[in-house]
């Protein structure tokens, strides 16, 4: 890389710690019904500690597995330390405990497939009592994509299609499951479910291209290419 990085990861659990409360505050914020003066002295306090933390921010470039690029991220079998996806993606805007807009889904591994068990919050609201038909669209390319990460098959999403079958309400359990249908050269399919109870909510298929190089080499070429 052509210029040196500052090496300083943030520390972690105090990271997630305060990335929880924003989260909490966001779900406040989405449900409140506060009176004006109140709000007033909210937006005071927040944008006193956005002031506060500008001056260390991280100027990328960014990725989901940490904040600090390394080079070790530029090789095209880079190791895989663990297969807890959150510990291997924090930075996820789906299950990243780091990342204040994901819920964040806790994504579970059992080697073969991905599942997972969540309460969407209303801040992911779409239509009437559901959950945002994007939101939906987000997670299962996560979800898809992370299972393919972690059987060492990944790549870039080339196409992604989802069939809504019902809402997917808010504030119930909603659990998921992802699958290797098939591979065909780089291309790996991956399907997926999203249900209530016994109700299927969403269905997806994912086409996922594996690049020849790393997939962090391959952005930061083609970036660089523009």
């Amino acid at each position: 890389m052509s210029r040196e990085l500052d090496e300083q990861e943030p520390d972690f659990e105090a990271l997630q710690a305060a990335v929880a409360s924003v989260r909490q505050l966001t779900s406040r914020l989405r449900k409140t019904r506060a009176p004006r003066q109140l709000l007033r002295d909210v937006k005071s306090d927040v944008a006193a500690l956005v002031d506060r933390l500008a001056s260390y921010d991280y100027q990328g470039p960014y990725q989901q597995r940490r904040l600090i690029m390394h080079e070790a991220d530029l090789t095209a079998n880079a190791a895989r330390d663990t297969n807890d996806p959150a510990e291997f993606f924090p930075y996820s805007p789906v299950i990243g405990p780091l990342n204040g807009v994901a819920p964040p889904i806790r994504f579970d591994f059992d080697g073969e497939q991905m599942h997972a068990a969540h309460v969407f919050d209303a801040p992911y609201n779409g239509p009437p009592t559901a959950v945002h038909g994007g939101v939906i669209a987000l997670v299962f390319d996560e979800l898809l994509g992370t299972l393919g990460a972690l059987r060492d098959i990944g790549g870039f999403t080339g196409t992604l299609n989802i069939r809504y079958q019902s809402l997917t309400p808010i504030g119930k359990t909603i659990r998921m499951r992802a699958w290797i249908d098939r591979r065909e050269g780089r291309k790996c399919f991956i399907k997926g479910t999203m249900q209530h109870d016994d109700r299927i909510c969403a269905e997806a298929e994912g086409i996922f291209i594996r690049p020849k190089i790393s997939m962090l080499e391959h952005a930061m070429k083609t970036q660089a290419d523009d």
